[in-house]
């Protein structure tokens, strides 16, 4: 692989240029918690949280569960929709489509 900015040979799992220190290829995008708008339940808050933490969506939803029936369904519910109205929600990334209407002549 070569470095875009000098043109010297790099090797191929390099994240930086060992030469001139540009940075190779895209750059790391954090993770965001953000509440999920496909894989949503109620408010998206377990798809979210799964998402940020690499788990699958069926598992955070259990342990939700699991973990509010121990602790009384109140603080669960509670923290839930503390978690909803805390979290942002994703954006829509819907292209946007221009209307198709008639040119009045």
């Amino acid at each position: 692989m070569y470095c875009n900015a000098c043109g010297k040979v790099i090797a191929e799992d390099g994240r930086y240029c060992s030469h001139c220190g540009n940075v190779v290829g895209m750059p790391p995008v954090p993770k965001k918690l953000m509440r999920s708008r496909t894989d949503r339940k109620i408010g998206g808050v377990c798809a979210g949280l799964a998402q940020y933490l690499d788990l699958d969506v069926s598992l955070v939803r259990i342990l939700w569960f699991f973990v509010a029936l121990v602790s009384g369904i109140f603080p669960g519910v509670v923290a839930y929709v503390l978690g909803w109205i805390i979290i942002p929600e994703e954006s829509d990334l819907r292209p946007v489509v221009a209307s198709q209407q008639p040119v009045a002549s």
